[in-house]
């Protein structure tokens, strides 16, 4: 049977976390770039802000992946220490094999 041993951040699945992510880029994206925009026309045209601010969405979604990606990693550390630790030999005994 299978068996999820992966958690994605607060709880999610790992469908949702991606689903998460993709909507936290895209409306980063979106709200930065409008912002821009917005600024553009009340400056009387042009695409400096524009261009900025989707710069700065830019930014933001790759700040939300990192976060997300260094949250995963420690999940996938503690899974794999833990998963060490109950493979360790708890007998006590001592490895009698020859070292060079």
């Amino acid at each position: 049977m299978w068996q999820k041993t992966f958690l994605a951040p607060e709880g999610r699945s790992d469908l949702g976390q991606a689903v998460m992510l993709g909507m936290n880029f895209a409306v980063g994206m979106a709200v930065f770039s409008y912002a821009g925009y917005w600024i553009d026309q009340k400056r009387g045209g042009g695409l400096l802000f524009t261009v900025s601010g989707m710069v700065l969405g830019l930014g933001y979604g790759a700040y939300e992946v990192w976060k997300v990606i260094r949250i995963m990693n420690e999940q996938a550390r503690k899974i794999c220490d833990d998963r060490r630790q109950t493979k360790a030999p708890s007998t006590g005994e001592t490895d009698n094999r020859p070292t060079d």
